[in-house]
């Protein structure tokens, strides 16, 4: 297996573990676990970077052999690595961080008081943030729905096409 295919394979397994996707930078971080295909991606000790610079070249063009994932930008700029069919997923989890963070911040201005219609502005991002949050929750559990759905269709679909191959070794026998 090339060291391309394995970059790629431990890209795939990363993304199922991580709804949230993953940056560039991150992903090599991981892939050095890994000390059997670090040996590979070293090259005159320098990082063959080439490898997923080529990766995210072929996600961006939509390659057949990299179905399924996409890259986007984060809040940082960023390039990070998901599932296509994560985009809910990804997008509950990043705002789940943003609310963390923004909840934990008291909408104060010491030495400050903030006028009737400045306190106004402050209740309605603080009524905003809780919307959010509400929300998100709410896209969280469609998340969950969708991909309990794409489960079930996927097992029904192998049940239909193990009864096909059933049926189609049936007729074998008939004609015999």
């Amino acid at each position: 297996m090339s060291t391309t295919s394995k970059v790629l394979k431990k890209l795939y397994y990363v993304l199922g573990e991580k709804s949230e996707g993953i940056t560039v930078s991150d992903f090599w971080d991981y892939l050095f676990e890994d000390k059997e295909l670090a040996k590979e991606l070293i090259y005159d000790g320098q990082r063959r970077e080439g490898i997923v610079v080529g990766l995210q070249t072929r996600i961006k063009k939509g390659g057949k052999s990299v179905e399924g994932i996409k890259i986007i930008k984060n809040a940082d700029g960023k390039n990070v690595f998901i599932l296509n069919n994560n985009n809910l997923s990804y997008l509950t989890s990043v705002t789940e961080k943003y609310l963390k963070e923004a909840t934990k911040i008291k909408l104060e201005v010491k030495d400050y008081t903030f006028t009737k219609g400045e306190q106004t502005i402050i209740n309605k991002f603080e009524k905003a943030l809780k919307e959010l949050e509400n929300t998100n929750a709410s896209l969280e559990k469609l998340a969950s729905k969708i991909e309990e759905q794409k489960i079930i269709k996927s097992s029904e679909k192998e049940v239909d096409e193990g009864e096909s191959s059933k049926l189609d070794d049936s007729k074998v026998e008939k004609l015999e």
